[in-house]
């Protein structure tokens, strides 16, 4: 299916895009008097936010029931609401499906400046360092497709090692059937494809040059990601983290989601 692209539509036509295919995966429930948009609408708004790659919520949020949305609720009832739907949200923005290659990497989630870690009130944020340096915050571990498609991720603390948020993803290794991983250095075990070391006495003889070039299409990924707002903007819990996270992946993958 070639879906329209969002960033060129008007924004009440994309908004009705987004709240056609979201309606079907919202959760039953009792509609209340009191709410004036449904949750897809909520869900679709949000996911715009990313989509025309604005950093605050809140400032979007305004500008949407100025200038379109009059009857929408306000930013608190709105903010609670999503938040209840996080489950829903993390479950439609990946699918899984039978793959034979994925590409695994990772990315920093800031929650802040190190020099501010101490004041700092996100509980489950450590330091930890990678190729950009130290960072206070958590990190983002994806597969990504051959096409570019973000099959899976996982947030942990920035302190966890590659290799072990690796792990994480392969408990549903099965599920994707099964697929060849292709990594960097970091994720050296044995099972992964990974390219030699400088100092390794033997060279794994499954590894290929284009799989270096194949690395290339996560690293597009997370560059598009970072340019949708999913390492900017003030966060005060993990769960809030999650959220932002699942709507700037949503926001991504939805040209590549089956109908």
């Amino acid at each position: 299916m070639c879906r329209p692209d969002l960033r060129l539509l008007p924004v009440l036509h994309a908004l009705q895009a987004l709240q056609t295919w979201l309606e079907p995966r919202m959760p039953e429930k009792i509609h209340h008097r009191h709410e004036k948009a449904s949750d897809a609408e909520l869900v679709a708004l949000a996911v715009l936010q990313h989509i025309h790659k604005q950093p605050h919520f809140s400032c979007w949020w305004q500008f949407m029931v100025l200038n379109f949305c009059p009857h929408l609720p306000s930013l608190t009832q709105a903010t609670v609401r999503l938040q209840r739907l996080l489950p829903i949200v993390e479950a439609a923005c990946v699918e899984v499906e039978n793959l034979d290659f994925v590409v695994i990497d990772s990315m920093p989630l800031p929650v802040c400046r190190s020099k501010r870690a101490s004041r700092c009130k996100v509980k489950e944020a450590t330091m930890g360092f990678g190729t950009q340096g130290s960072v206070y915050g958590f990190k983002f571990h994806a597969w990504s497709t051959l096409n570019g498609k973000l099959a899976q991720y996982v947030i942990r603390p920035a302190n966890q090692h590659d290799l072990i948020a690796g792990y994480d993803l392969n408990g549903k290794w099965i599920d994707y059937d099964g697929p060849r991983i292709i990594g960097d250095k970091a994720y050296v075990d044995g099972c992964n494809l990974t390219p030699p070391k400088k100092n390794a006495k033997t060279v794994d003889p499954r590894w290929k040059k284009e799989y270096g070039t194949a690395r290339k299409i996560i690293e597009t990924v997370f560059s598009s990601l970072t340019r949708a707002g999913i390492r900017f903007g003030q966060i005060k819990n993990l769960r809030s983290l999650r959220l932002k996270v699942a709507l700037a992946v949503l926001a991504y993958n939805w040209r590549y989601i089956n109908p």
